[in-house]
């Protein structure tokens, strides 16, 4: 009888263990096919995030950074030369980014402009978003740009519109100071910029337009010091120099002496085009619609 007891215990206790053995198999094949199935997802996540940043390069070939908007007017020059005949800026974009034709409209040309004074930003990103429609990578912000971030600076401008021309970091070239309007904005490191946000893109070409009424005399000694200033990183630039300002910056700086440090540097020098583009300045009546 004890016999019998301990046989049915036995196999009880063999059953528990098979049916605890095929549990574990079941859980481990699970756990497996499980972790596989993530790191199929995490890969194929993977290729996509590739893909993405493959196409954002393929997408900005061409960088055209545009320091001191204003209304927008260089920008749209790059999208529209129709409408600007005989700008002197048109044979550079032609140059560097190539002709526009009835199937090419510069598709591959992301164009980042920074204005300073808030009082453009309305019309700014109206083109923005016209553009941006049309299936164009531009974008309008309202910085100083400058040698730092997370800073602010005073602007000033004229109170009256039609002749706000010089807003800046500096009053010098404001008209009436008595009258002028004053505004607090946020500062954007120029070579912190172009090293996180435009040399990932990997662009064939940055083409770069500096009018930023005096603080081109902080800006040029910042990006030359970050080695940014050579052709693989800037290709080339139009800047203007604004002499009135110089005294205030306490610079020496002129376009000689800038292309000599440029071209005493290790790499080949960004070109410094002699460019000064002030045609249309008003803009055209046509809206950026086409």
């Amino acid at each position: 009888m004890q016999a019998m007891e301990f046989k049915r215990f036995s196999k009880e206790i063999i059953i528990i263990l098979l049916i605890a053995f095929a549990s574990c198999i079941a859980y481990l094949s699970y756990e497996h096919i499980n972790i596989l199935t993530m790191t199929i997802q995490n890969n194929y996540s993977c290729e996509l995030k590739y893909a993405y940043q493959e196409n954002s390069h393929r997408k900005c070939r061409f960088v055209f950074l545009d320091l001191g908007s204003n209304k927008g007017v260089q920008v749209r020059k790059v999208y529209e030369p129709w409408l600007y005949p005989k700008a002197p800026f048109l044979k550079y974009f032609d140059e560097y980014f190539g002709l526009v034709s009835r199937t090419y409209r510069r598709q591959d040309v992301c164009s980042f402009g920074f204005e300073a004074n808030p009082r453009h930003m309305p019309r700014l990103k109206q083109i923005e978003k016209a553009y941006v429609n049309k299936g164009l990578s531009v974008r309008f912000d309202n910085y100083a740009v400058s040698n730092r971030s997370n800073d602010t600076v005073t602007v000033y401008s004229e109170t009256n519109f039609d002749l706000d021309w010089g807003a800046g970091i500096l009053d010098t070239a404001i008209n009436n100071k008595k009258n002028m309007t004053k505004y607090v904005v946020p500062t954007m490191d120029l070579a912190d910029f172009i090293r996180k946000s435009v040399v990932p893109l990997r662009p064939e070409r940055i083409l770069m337009k500096m009018d930023i009424e005096g603080s081109e005399f902080i800006v040029l000694p910042h990006l030359y010091k970050n080695g940014l200033l050579c052709e693989e990183t800037i290709t080339a630039m139009a800047i203007e120099l604004h002499n009135w300002a110089r005294h205030s910056f306490n610079s020496l700086l002129t376009i000689p002496s800038l292309k000599r440090l440029l071209q005493a540097q290790a790499c080949k020098p960004t070109l410094i085009l002699n460019l000064d583009d002030e045609t249309y300045n008003t803009d055209v009546d046509v809206q950026p619609d086409w």
